[in-house]
């Protein structure tokens, strides 16, 4: 007795309806429907954020590609055998001067037509004690001395009064 009742309960056809086959089909389509519809707006809703994510990874490559240095390649070979003591440049330090080694930058003629720009970002990139430094003077000053004007930069730098 035990035993039918168990076979009832598992029986798919419990009642012996001859056309009991359409409704286990019915019930098989609308599941299916209802388990695409649930699987649809969940993938959509997981595409939408995966976009999002994607924007914002680009907004912030964008960022990384505008603050890297490019480096002229003229002037690097021009600048593999001399070095020049950038520290003679009033507000530039040894560790300025590593810094701007690192960022290719090794001469006077070099740093005389480095942006003020490219200047800033290896300071600000360096971490932020170098960003109290201003390099707007730098560049000109770097001209004087690759043109030998060592009287003039003197006279510069000291009407600069080491602020600059």
């Amino acid at each position: 007795m035990k035993n039918n009742r168990y076979k009832t309960m598992l029986d798919l056809n419990p009642h012996n309806l001859l056309d009991a086959w359409w409704q286990h089909l019915l019930m098989l389509f609308v599941s299916a429907v209802l388990g695409y519809i649930i699987g649809y707006r969940q993938g959509v809703k997981h595409i939408n954020q995966i976009e999002d994510q994607l924007a914002r990874l680009g907004v912030e490559l964008e960022k990384c590609r505008k603050s890297l240095l490019v480096i002229q390649p003229d002037i690097i070979v021009a600048t593999l055998g001399a070095r020049d003591d950038l520290k003679l440049v009033e507000g530039i330090g040894p560790k300025i001067e590593k810094l701007l080694n690192t960022a290719g930058i090794h001469t006077f003629a070099h740093l005389s037509v480095t942006s003020v720009e490219t200047l800033e970002t290896v300071l600000r990139n360096a971490g932020p004690k170098f960003r109290v430094h201003d390099p707007r003077t730098w560049p000109r000053q770097a001209t004087l001395a690759h043109e030998g004007k060592w009287e003039e930069l003197e006279r510069w730098q000291r009407e600069l009064g080491g602020g600059i």
